[in-house]
């Protein structure tokens, strides 16, 4: 199977090792047509941005570096919920101005208040606990993301369940229903929320699917067979697939 592309990928703006000139020479050398820059957002502890601002002059480095090149070098953000209410950390007035809107649930965030800190985030610390206590974060986490799906264009739901539960059918339906597809995540090696039976799961919704390399070194750009061998072996075809070439 080939690929056109490779839509989440981080550079030294947050987390990444590589520059987006690098990450760019390793999606031509990958033969994609398009690769997208989707920074942490700035409430990701340690990871994030400087401020939502700061994409606007990513994509302006992005546009004036892809200038002329076989290549399309697009700029988005994983943004991080915040709140059960909808909240995430990058606002509309600067995400509109973005190519795409990723979303995703990350353990560690500055939450919109302290109430939401306590009840929401917090609570994944302890997920072990009981069968009471998994319950109820796997409640609020699936809750939340489909507060923000039902009030934000997401474009990309990350990583769905990685170290924050959800009940995968309830969030794949909404999804399957806001046109947000549903990443296969080739950058984790812990594949715990991406089995088989979890796919076969979210793919009775209807759902489609992009696989995503979720590189943070120029060197797994574009690193996404292992994704199609899941779905494969899950029975999901490749047209539901949308960066796989027909």
């Amino acid at each position: 199977m080939q690929f056109k592309a490779d839509m989440h990928m981080h550079t030294q703006y947050s987390d990444g090792r590589g520059t987006m000139k690098e990450m760019m020479s390793a999606g031509l050398n990958k033969g994609l047509d398009k690769i997208a820059i989707t920074e942490h957002g700035p409430n990701n502890i340690g990871v994030g941005i400087k401020s939502a601002e700061q994409l606007l002059d990513i994509k302006k480095e992005a546009l004036e570096l892809s200038a002329g090149q076989n290549i399309q070098v697009l700029v988005g953000v994983e943004a991080d919920v915040i709140g059960t209410n909808g909240e995430i950390d990058v606002p509309q007035s600067i995400y509109q101005q973005l190519d795409l809107l990723l979303v995703g649930l990350h353990p560690h965030v500055i939450p919109v208040d302290v109430e939401d800190g306590l009840s929401f985030i917090l609570p994944n610390k302890f997920f072990g606990l009981s069968s009471g206590v998994r319950k109820r974060v796997i409640r609020n986490n699936t809750n939340a993301i489909i507060e923000v799906l039902n009030k934000h264009k997401v474009d990309i739901l990350t990583h769905p369940g990685l170290n924050m539960p959800i009940d995968y059918e309830a969030v794949a339906k909404v999804c399957a229903e806001k046109g947000t597809l549903y990443e296969i995540n080739t950058g984790h090696n812990d594949q715990h929320f991406q089995t088989i039976s979890i796919i076969n799961t979210v793919a009775r919704s209807n759902v489609n699917f992009i696989i995503n390399s979720d590189a943070h070194y120029p060197e797994t750009v574009g690193e996404l067979k292992t994704g199609w061998a899941l779905l494969k072996m899950a029975g999901v075809s490749p047209e539901r697939v949308v960066n796989v070439r027909h």
